[in-house]
């Protein structure tokens, strides 16, 4: 069906204007990346208080024991504690708990959490680690991160400012292994780590530098037990799905600041068949659309991948070609500038064959999920399906 000349119009019109504001925000955030990590580290905190740190433990990669084995062994105080939580002894991540517990005692305890029940599995798990934790601080770590001295550091080093309730790290995944001889990487791996590092992670230092920061992301939080002590426990968060989004609330609410630390937090990316990986981008879709629609809705628009292609698309049909040559254009800007924030913040790029990929998650992959994200209601967490409300709250379906 053809649409009247004025609606097609306008709505090319609103494509163009959004195609040209989309490539102006890239442009802007790494600029904003640019600035954000290039800032001084600061100073080493003069003295370290307790620490706790809480790992859920669900499924165990190859890398998990010794990635915990680097959480053990690098604390920051001479009173610090590694908290291993897992369901119960069945758990897969049971062993490698146990082993982690045995090798370093005076360090590292396992911490049942029982069963889910109808509560949200990532903040039932939170709070088994909170309600076990002795620490002043308390971290909430990501089980795949790559713990540092520097991470350590930072976090440490913002938190002397009392009017700060918690600081996070800016999540970043590491360019996934190759798992046969071929030059493109066959799993689904390749498809979580773009999208975390170039749509959750990219604009966090533009709302860093701005003062926009109102939630944290979850892979390495630190938050003040007295924070979570004022609020009353974290027992009125277990319906809450996204549980970086929950405790940025928490801190805010109770009158306190959150701080982005310019370290990244590396995280290994577990092997992943691609139809997981896309799963996982739904869910983190679904949850997005429930705890903030505005940013939801928007999210989209600001890639100028996804925009350029839907006016290539109107344009072609009408046998206009300028849309879809134009696009070529904003996607080599695209690939440009998601080459040189890998540069900046990693050191290197990634492999060409990742920015294909990054192309096609931009133009079809994302686009088609955040649509089925618009309309569903319900997302599988853990084996566990849950329907969310408006808000973020969840509810178990049987």
């Amino acid at each position: 069906m053809m649409l009247p000349k004025p609606l097609r119009y306008t709505i090319e019109t609103l494509l163009v204007n959004s195609l040209v504001l989309s490539s102006l925000y890239q442009l802007i955030v790494y600029l904003a990346n640019r600035r954000f990590w290039r800032q001084p580290p600061p100073p080493p905190a003069e003295a370290a208080p307790s620490i706790s740190v809480v790992v859920p433990l669900h499924e165990k990669t190859l890398d998990t024991l010794a990635l915990l084995h680097v959480m053990a062994i690098s604390g920051p105080s001479d009173d610090y504690e590694l908290l291993l939580v897992v369901e119960d002894e069945g758990a897969p991540a049971y062993p490698a708990a146990a082993a982690i517990a045995g090798h370093y005692p005076a360090t590292a305890r396992i911490v049942a959490s029982g069963p889910a029940g109808a509560h949200a599995s990532p903040m039932h798990d939170f709070d088994a680690g909170y309600r076990a934790a002795r620490g002043d601080l308390i971290a909430f770590v990501d089980p795949n991160l790559h713990m540092k001295a520097e991470l350590w550091n930072a976090a440490l080093a913002v938190l002397e400012d009392p009017s700060i309730g918690a600081a996070f790290a800016p999540p970043l995944y590491l360019e996934p292994e190759r798992r046969s001889s071929s030059p493109v990487p066959t799993g689904g791996e390749m498809i979580t780590a773009l999208h975390v590092n170039h749509a959750r992670t990219a604009g966090l230092p533009f709302a860093a530098l701005s003062g926009r920061v109102k939630s944290m992301t979850a892979g390495f939080m630190l938050i003040r037990r007295s924070v979570i002590e004022q609020a009353g426990g974290l027992l009125y968060l277990l319906d809450r799905a996204a549980e970086d989004v929950a405790l940025g609330s928490l801190v805010r609410e109770n009158g306190y600041q959150i701080a982005t630390i310019p370290v990244p937090a590396p995280i290994v990316p577990p092997p992943q068949s691609f139809n997981e990986a896309t799963a996982t981008l739904l869910r983190r879709l679904i949850v997005s659309r429930a705890a903030a629609l505005p940013e939801f809705i928007a999210w989209p628009f600001t890639n100028p991948l996804t925009v350029g292609f839907m006016l290539g698309l109107i344009t072609e049909r009408e046998g206009r070609w300028w849309g879809r040559r134009t696009w070529w254009g904003f996607v080599a800007l695209r690939m440009i500038v998601a080459h040189q924030l890998d540069r900046l913040r990693f050191g290197r790029a990634f492999t060409w064959t990742a920015y294909a990929q990054l192309f096609m998650l931009d133009t079809f992959i994302s686009p088609a999920l955040w649509a089925r994200a618009l309309i569903e209601r319900t997302f599988v967490c853990r084996g566990r399906t849950y329907e969310i409300a408006q808000g973020g709250k969840t509810r178990r379906i049987e």
